[in-house]
């Protein structure tokens, strides 16, 4: 089963992947993400190894639609969406989560939990995150 994330952001808002990559370790996450990519012009499995072991995620970034806009509880307007798919594994789920919400902190986003639906603005997603990675026995 796939798990998949989105992240909603302004385009020129999008951090620096170095910065990106940085912002992840500081906030505690085990992960380091791959930062030798364009965020906007990569597509395809983005490797992010959890505690030094393998994992990473789908990465696919495009043009958020109107009707996405319309559903989506926002005080602004996204023109980006970052959309991370992990397959069964634990350790992708962790790799996604953290990019997602460290992407949204840095770049005054939204996540949204397509499972749930539960949607979570900046900070209140890297505390989600954590609390998500807290579950996870690593």
């Amino acid at each position: 089963m796939s798990r998949d994330i989105g992240i909603y952001i302004v385009k020129e808002k999008f951090p620096p992947t170095n910065v990106l990559r940085d912002s992840i370790i500081q906030a505690g996450f085990p992960c380091e993400l791959d930062d030798e990519f364009d965020p906007l012009m990569f597509s395809g499995f983005l490797p992010c190894p959890v505690n030094g072991s393998p994992s990473g995620f789908e990465y696919i970034a495009r043009e958020v639609d109107s009707n996405e806009v319309n559903e989506l509880n926002t005080t602004f307007v996204p023109d980006l969406v970052i959309v991370l798919s992990t397959g069964r594994y634990e350790l992708e789920w962790i790799s996604a989560l953290a990019t997602a919400c460290c992407i949204a902190s840095l770049a005054g986003g939204l996540v949204v939990d397509y499972l749930t639906g539960e949607q979570y603005f900046t900070n209140d997603a890297v505390t989600w995150a954590k609390s998500q990675v807290s579950i996870v026995q690593l």
